[in-house]
């Protein structure tokens, strides 16, 4: 948690039901992961904000008072950043947030995607966060240390990939749940694995087409997915650009990316 003092409002920029990606910050965080929840505003001050987690559970308890997110959403037709300490959570769902620091303004830029063919497997299941987050550790390790995945079977699927998220189109009986786990081949290396929370659906002829945004993955990962959908990009004459020029995609801030050195 960040020591500061403030003489910002920060009110005028976050409404009730306003959607708010957030993002880990905290000095304590693996690095190495790229980490993030998405909430609703349901109350807000000079530098006050709660939000109403859509999957939190008693995953973060431990994490009020030392937990420092950054705080991304849309205002004035651009995106907007802020860091933001958790002090409490109430419910088990509402974090309440202390926002500090400079109210970072940027364009928002559309991720770059691609539709591709390739094997896939999505495990689905109205297990907690935690649970998720345990299963997506022990399956990494495993593959890291036995360089092979575990007993699963991939199978071939259409899918629209980005840095951020995944989109695929599902039969109705198998309809998503909240959170899922993906494995993904995107080159000849092992198939990445990543958590994913479900962020719209739409029927289309029977079936449900799909929309996933990654919330647990491995930056290793996103790096591997920018440089697939670069590599595809070219061969149709387009220029790709680099997945980091979406804000809400990288644990850092704008001004971070001034620091020298």
């Amino acid at each position: 948690m960040t020591k500061h003092s403030h003489n910002s409002d920060y009110s005028r920029y976050f409404c009730l039901r306003q959607k708010v990606y957030l993002v880990n910050m905290s000095v304590e965080r693996n690095s190495e992961i790229y980490e993030s929840l998405s909430g609703i505003v349901t109350s807000s001050g000079i530098d006050s904000l709660e939000l109403m987690i859509g999957h939190s559970g008693n995953t973060h308890d431990a994490e009020a008072g030392v937990a420092t997110y950054k705080l991304t959403t849309e205002a004035l037709g651009n995106g907007i950043q802020v860091l933001a300490d958790l002090v409490g959570i109430v419910a088990g769902n509402i974090f309440k947030f202390r926002m500090h620091g400079a109210l970072e303004l940027f364009q928002r830029r559309t991720i770059p995607r691609i539709d591709i063919t390739t094997q896939l497997f999505h495990l689905r299941g109205n297990y907690s966060l935690a649970s998720f987050k345990k299963e997506w550790t022990r399956v990494n390790e495993y593959m890291r240390s036995n360089r092979s995945l575990p007993k699963l079977v991939m199978q071939d699927a259409e899918v629209n990939l980005s840095a951020g998220g995944i989109g695929l189109t599902l039969d109705v009986e198998n309809r998503p749940t909240p959170l899922s786990m993906f494995f993904v081949a995107i080159d000849d290396e092992l198939p990445l694995c990543a958590l994913a929370e479900t962020v719209w659906e739409q029927p289309v002829d029977n079936q449900l087409r799909c929309g996933f945004r990654f919330i647990h993955i491995l930056k290793t990962d996103q790096e591997r997915i920018n440089k697939c959908i670069s590599a595809h990009l070219r061969k149709s004459g387009e220029t790709p650009l680099d997945y980091k020029r979406n804000w809400v995609l990288v644990d850092k801030m704008v001004a971070d990316s001034r620091k020298p050195g």
